[in-house]
């Protein structure tokens, strides 16, 4: 699954930023300041919690997508290697978007929900995506209803490859849609991301067709209006390495 490759790959880069900065003092074990319990204190709100660091680094226990942003932001790392291991460790990089280039940074709380393509298939994109508590930030979109997951085949390659993460936020009415621009379609026990046209009858709209830029392997098809349960539009991507 490819959330969970992302999650592994999350896991083993931070492990060996951890090992970097214990080699460079900035993480000194059983140091009051530079310890495991004052970065549980900040990383976790809690210094009683520094066992969790152990976990992690024993892979009993996984860092979360936030906990490794704040983690980034505590020891002025760059987000965008730790994340999704673009660019250098200590230097911020970019992420790509459809549209152009926009500085990757992290906010307090973040405004985009990270979560997972089983979840948005789920009902639980109606009832409370919020529970696993991921968040993070781009400049320049706002609100708090975005929600990015990871993509795994190459249907939309290569404008969006396996491993990408795609940003999305809710399209509320379908008179909203433009033609040939990439949403993801949540329907029945699955997400579509793929370009979108309309297709009218006798000026009702009555179905879309679903276009995927690797056209040469995967032919357009097309929906029903009522089979569509969610509709997002992918406003950027995070590219993988």
């Amino acid at each position: 699954m490819q959330e969970e490759k992302g999650r592994d790959a999350l896991h083993q880069r931070f492990k060996e930023v951890f090992a970097l900065l214990e080699q460079n003092e900035q993480i000194v074990r059983r140091h009051r300041e530079k310890g495991f319990s004052a970065l549980a204190e900040q990383l976790f709100g809690d210094r009683r919690y520094g066992s969790l660091l152990n976990q992690f680094l024993q892979d009993k226990r996984q860092i979360s997508f936030e906990q490794a942003q704040k983690f980034a932001q505590i020891y002025g790392l760059n987000e965008a290697y730790l994340l999704f291991g673009e660019g250098p460790i200590f230097e911020k990089a970019h992420e790509r978007s459809l549209t152009g280039n926009a500085q990757f940074v992290g906010g307090q709380r973040g405004n985009i929900l990270f979560s997972n393509i089983e979840a948005l298939a789920s009902s639980a994109i109606d009832v409370d995506l919020r529970e696993e508590n991921q968040w993070f930030s781009i400049p320049g979109l706002r609100g708090q209803d975005y929600v990015a997951f990871y993509i795994s085949g190459n249907s939309m390659s290569p404008t969006i490859a396996a491993g990408d993460m795609v940003i999305c936020r809710p399209i509320e009415s379908f008179e909203y849609i433009q033609d040939n621009e990439v949403y993801a379609l949540v329907l029945q026990n699955a997400v579509q991301v793929k370009r979108v046209q309309k297709i009218y009858e006798k000026s009702q709209l009555k179905q879309l067709k679903l276009i995927s830029d690797n056209h040469l392997e995967h032919d357009p098809f097309y929906i029903d209006l009522s089979e569509l349960r969610k509709l997002l539009k992918v406003e950027r991507k995070l590219s993988s390495l």
